[in-house]
């Protein structure tokens, strides 16, 4: 046991030795060299200058980042303004060009409407004008005749072409007398009767214009009036079972059909009987060659009436007697 613990006191004294050695070894140098003391202040002085450069550099990359920014912000702004002029442009143009389509669309549309209201205008006047008579028919001779016209229309179909010059001859010197001769007239005389033919021409041809639109206008309304009579007798025709076209080209009214055709075939009475037939109730159909039918008796069951139903009904017949 002794020879343990002086070991290990001998070991103890060796650490305690060489630690003593390191702190000797130490001071020794620090005394020799004074630069180890200056390092620490050195590296924090190197530490502030390297952070400074880079607070500089930092600060001179946000001072661009900046500057770009702001040129990029001018940039923008110069575009923006640039847009919106040529926007305020346009839409300027589209106005101007809008107020130049719409005063030439009122323009159309107010002519449009001058021109429907001139021509209603017209209308009306023509209409007011063809409501009183603008020629004059000449009195028949005979107002009793009722075909008095068919006889002259007649007769001028069967005029011949010399027949025909002739009356045309006899009518222009009955209008050549009435309008007189222009021997011994002043040349201002001549210019008056010639304004008064002018205007008399005129006024026959707005007769004929007038005759002829009046004529066309009743040409229409007859074949509408015709059209519209033969459809109501198709309509007719068809809801009577009859063809159309035979019903339209007769100028009869159809037949009603009272039998069938089987009925036609087996009966041989005539018109007259088949009528009697249906005037008397109680007639029973007869065919000739065929003996009557054997007459039908019926049974007939008077009620019970009380007295004082029949004293009623003998006061009624009383009553009407009297």
């Amino acid at each position: 046991m002794s020879d343990e613990e002086n070991g290990s006191e001998y070991e103890e004294e060796e650490v305690e030795e060489e630690v003593e050695e390191e702190v000797e070894e130490q001071q020794a140098q620090e005394e020799v060299s004074p630069e180890f003391k200056r390092q620490p202040v050195d590296d924090a002085d190197a530490k502030i200058q390297d952070y400074e450069e880079k607070r500089r550099l930092e600060r001179e990359r946000e001072e661009e980042e900046l500057r770009l920014l702001k040129e990029k912000q001018e940039k923008r702004k110069a575009e923006r303004e640039e847009e919106e002029r040529l926007l305020a442009e346009r839409l300027k143009e589209q106005e101007e060009r809008r107020r130049v389509e719409e005063e030439e669309r009122k323009e159309k549309f107010n002519a449009e409407k001058k021109r429907r209201e001139d021509e209603k205008k017209k209308r009306e006047e023509m209409m007011a004008n063809l409501t009183g008579k603008s020629f004059i028919i000449p009195p028949k001779a005979e107002k009793g005749d009722k075909f008095g016209n068919i006889v002259q229309a007649k007769q001028e179909m069967g005029m011949t072409k010399d027949q025909k010059e002739a009356a045309k001859r006899a009518v222009l010197q009955v209008i050549q007398k009435q309008i007189g001769t222009t021997e011994g007239l002043s040349d201002a005389e001549i210019k008056q009767k010639i304004k008064e033919m002018h205007s008399r021409i005129a006024k026959l041809e707005a007769d004929k214009y007038d005759l002829e639109k009046r004529h066309e206008r009743q040409e229409y309304d007859l074949k509408e009036l015709n059209e519209r009579q033969r459809q109501v007798a198709r309509n007719a025709a068809l809801k009577k079972g009859i063809d159309p076209a035979d019903a339209g080209n007769s100028r009869h009214p159809p037949k009603k059909q009272i039998m069938s055709k089987y009925d036609r075939q087996i009966d041989r009475r005539n018109f007259n009987e088949r009528k009697m037939m249906y005037e008397t109730r109680s007639a029973y159909p007869v065919f000739p060659g065929l003996p009557p039918p054997p007459t039908v008796y019926k049974k007939i069951i008077k009620g019970f009436k009380t007295e004082e139903e029949e004293e009623n009904e003998r006061y009624e017949q009383e009553a009407e007697v009297e």
